[in-house]
């Protein structure tokens, strides 16, 4: 299995790390050039900005567009991809993961990472590789930098934001349409930003490319409101649905890292 990174082409020393930590992990990839928000032109902009929870940052546009874009090349080549964020850590055992879920057909959507917040997942849990598990995701909260899809997936994710607009892009991923969804159990993936929650060494001082931009504010709060309250209700209810087959629970990382 192949993995796509997305990677800003002023982001060179992201893209050098991810370069030395794949051809370590012997995964063969594709950079996907992200979309840049310094290049956004501002009529992209409006017309994509204002139809997610909230009005989106710029930077928020252009981190959808750029999973588009990822999500575009696992359709067109028909086979399952591990979809990378160029701040994404890997475990040392994740070749053998992706080996080991590129059989599968029952998923649309597999997480690897955690981010320090308590996802619902099933309790039930299928034996994978060695200690990794995966298990079904009712419910995730946040992070979209390491996750494989398949092409059946990448549709979904495509013709929902066709029909509804753009949004967060991990959110999309996680409450958008509803995905077949899975989650590593220990995790295999983590962001360098939280490297420390873990006392793990972060291998690269980096920061956001999203959260440094202020959130823009609302005019008509109204719809936005709504909007929200709708994906509220449809989290509960999913979780609901999944009250004694599921927990709540941290996904603690591998500690199998390079």
């Amino acid at each position: 299995m192949r993995a796509l990174v997305i990677n800003l082409a002023r982001s060179r020393e992201r893209m050098d790390f991810q370069t030395d930590q794949l051809a370590g992990l012997g995964i063969d990839f594709e950079r996907v050039e992200a979309i840049d928000a310094v290049a956004l032109d501002a009529d992209t902009y409006q017309t994509k900005a204002y139809d997610w929870e909230r009005p989106l940052r710029d930077t928020e546009v252009a981190c959808c567009l750029s999973h588009t874009k990822a999500w575009q090349i696992v359709v067109n080549s028909n086979r399952p991809h591990l979809v990378l964020e160029d701040d994404a850590v890997l475990c040392g055992k994740t070749s053998k993961i992706l080996q080991a879920l590129e059989s599968y057909q029952n998923y649309d959507c597999v997480n690897l990472e955690t981010r320090g917040r308590p996802k619902t997942v099933s309790k039930k849990k299928t034996p994978l590789i060695e200690e990794f598990k995966i298990s079904k995701l009712v419910q995730d909260k946040s992070g979209a930098a390491a996750y494989v899809l398949w092409p059946d997936g990448a549709k979904k994710l495509l013709n929902w934001i066709e029909t509804r607009g753009l949004g967060l892009a991990d959110a999309i991923i996680a409450a958008g349409p509803n995905l077949r969804h899975g989650q590593i159990e220990p995790a295999a993936a983590l962001q360098l930003d939280c490297c420390h929650l873990y006392g793990i060494e972060c291998p690269l001082e980096t920061r956001s490319q999203i959260h440094h931009v202020g959130k823009p504010e609302a005019i008509k709060t109204l719809s936005f409101r709504w909007r929200r309250l709708i994906a509220q209700m449809k989290i509960a209810l999913r979780k609901a649905r999944a009250l004694t087959t599921a927990e709540s629970k941290e996904i603690i990382p591998s500690k199998v890292t390079l």
